[in-house]
C-alpha cells in the first residue's frame, strides 16, 4: 500500500487500491480506520471492505483535526480484535492521530508522538499536524 508503515504494530498507509482492500483479510487485518472525509472519495469505501473486517470512520482534514479524533482513534484501537490498518490519502493524517493516542497512553507526550511519526517515515514538523500535536499535548 502507498506509504505503508507502522506505529506500535498499527499499520498506516495512504489510500489502498480496490485490490488492496479486497486483500486485507489475507493480510490479517481485523479493522480499518478511515481518516478521509467522504468528499475525498469518488465512491464510498465501506462497501469495498471484506466481510468480517470492522470499519471505523474517523474523518478529518488538517483544518478540522480536533482532540475528539484522537479519542475516537484510541477507542477504536482499544476495541480492535486484531491487526489495525489506519489510512488516509497519504498516511500522515493517520500517523498523527495514531501517534498521539499511543504516545499519550504510554505517558510520553509530544516527544513520544513526534518520535513515533518520524520512525514511521512521516514528517509533521512545521505542518498543521505538528501544530495540532503541540496544542494537544500542551492542553494535557
Amino acid at each position: 500500500m502507498k506509504n505503508e508503515s507502522q506505529i506500535d504494530g498499527i499499520l498506516l498507509a495512504g489510500q489502498p487500491t480496490d485490490d488492496e482492500l479486497r486483500g486485507l483479510k489475507d493480510r490479517g487485518i481485523a479493522m480499518v480506520i478511515n481518516n478521509r472525509p467522504a468528499e475525498e472519495f469518488a465512491e464510498p469505501e465501506r462497501p469495498k471492505i471484506p466481510a468480517g473486517i470492522e470499519y471505523v470512520d474517523v474523518p478529518f482534514t488538517s483544518a478540522t483535526l480536533a482532540p475528539e479524533h484522537v479519542a475516537r482513534t484510541r477507542d477504536a484501537l482499544r476495541a480492535a480484535k486484531g491487526t489495525v490498518l489506519a489510512h488516509c490519502a497519504g498516511g500522515t493524517r493517520s500517523a498523527t492521530v495514531v501517534a498521539a493516542a499511543q504516545a499519550e497512553d504510554a505517558g510520553e507526550g509530544l516527544e513520544g508522538a513526534l518520535r513515533r511519526i518520524r520512525e514511521a517515515g512521516f514528517d509533521v514538523e512545521g505542518t498543521p499536524y505538528g501544530a495540532f500535536l503541540q496544542r494537544y499535548f500542551e492542553a494535557k
